[in-house]
């Protein structure tokens, strides 16, 4: 592992989009987006990201540039296209749309196919909460990136279909919940590849159905799966919600529920908003929300734990301590990175001691 300052992390990033022909404020958007995952804790949709993403733009599958695009809609509900263009950036037109919407009416939606793969979604729900509204995000994989087998199953059939939820709480952090409908994500199952590390248990199945904890047996070939949250007691809790999930952000979108075939790989996502002061007074609600919050707290730690926190305070905490230590990248995904900044004649920035 080595450590960098984010400021030079967000640099290298948008200098390596543009190198590729990323718009400024683009690229600008899209390293900040993954740069702020690794701050949080997510650094299965940081940095490591940065290859992908440029070999996307090289490659014909992201369009730099391409608008969002709404086909159809009322004063309160969209339907629209991102036109394959970054994740993030069609991701965030996306949830202004929804919140230029919510002036409108208590309840607002959009419906989005033809994105790129998002990252992490917490982001674009802060921006609801930012603004004293409640935003739910659903997404699956545009039909495609089969990842997970269904309860019962042994094969491929489904996403990671995750969710997200924030809301305003008062405190310098909203609430978000920021979760896949699987044991694990494909990030952090990459991260295990890169740090060559064992999958903990009850996470993965290779290719016959048989319980791994080896991820080259996930990516084969032949490929193995996820498995669905909550196995395996509970296995059909996580399949249900992502059977749901796979639904709403795929038929309703126009993207299409997930299939055999080829498909194009990316994200179709639901986005819901809720104003809050059309039910009941902001002041009344962050008040409520807040004696919640409080009283989750004050519960005893069980053995094992320090505190009861809520969903999105560590990754608060987090951003605050790795801003002032710096952001470490490890060695298999800075090896990638370093490759590519030489091929595009892009500097690289020097390592914190």
């Amino acid at each position: 592992m080595s450590r960098f300052r984010p400021e030079d992390l967000r640099k290298l990033g948008e200098e390596l989009f543009a190198a590729v022909g990323v718009p400024p404020a683009e690229a600008e958007l899209v390293a900040d987006h993954l740069v702020e995952s690794g701050l949080l804790g997510h650094d299965s949709h940081s940095v490591l990201r940065y290859p992908q993403y440029v070999n996307m733009v090289r490659d014909g599958a992201v369009l730099p540039g391409a608008p969002l695009e709404v086909r159809r809609a009322t004063p309160c509900l969209a339907q629209a296209s991102g036109n394959w263009n970054f994740g993030p950036v069609t991701a965030t037109a996306a949830m202004r749309l929804a919140l230029e919407l919510s002036q409108q009416a208590a309840l607002s939606a959009v419906a989005v196919e033809q994105c790129n793969h998002v990252a992490r979604l917490g982001r674009f729900a802060a921006m609801a909460a930012r603004e004293n509204r409640i935003a739910l995000i659903l997404a699956n994989g545009h039909g495609g990136d089969l990842a997970v087998a269904p309860f019962g199953g042994a094969a491929r059939r489904l996403p990671t279909n995750p969710l997200c939820a924030a809301l305003p709480t008062g405190r310098p952090w909203p609430l978000v919940l920021d979760m896949t409908t699987s044991m694990t994500s494909g990030g952090a199952l990459r991260l295990h590849r890169n740090l060559q590390t064992p999958v903990p248990p009850g996470q993965i199945i290779d290719a016959q159905g048989r319980p791994t904890e080896d991820v080259e047996a996930y990516y084969g070939p032949p490929p193995g799966s996820a498995l669905p949250l909550g196995f395996p007691l509970a296995g059909h809790k996580g399949f249900g919600l992502a059977v749901i999930i796979d639904i709403l952000a795929g038929a309703l979108s126009g993207a299409g529920c997930s299939r055999a075939g080829p498909a194009p790989v990316g994200n179709a996502l639901f986005i819901a908003v809720l104003d809050i002061a059309a039910f009941t007074p902001l002041e009344r609600f962050l008040q409520e929300t807040g004696q919640f919050i409080d009283w989750i707290r004050s519960c005893p730690p069980a053995a094992g734990f320090e505190e009861v926190l809520l969903p999105g305070e560590k990754a608060w905490r987090t951003s605050q301590e790795r801003q002032r230590r710096g952001l470490e990248v490890d060695d298999t995904a800075w090896g990638q990175i370093s490759r590519l900044a030489a091929e595009l004649n892009v500097a690289l920035p020097a390592p914190l001691s």
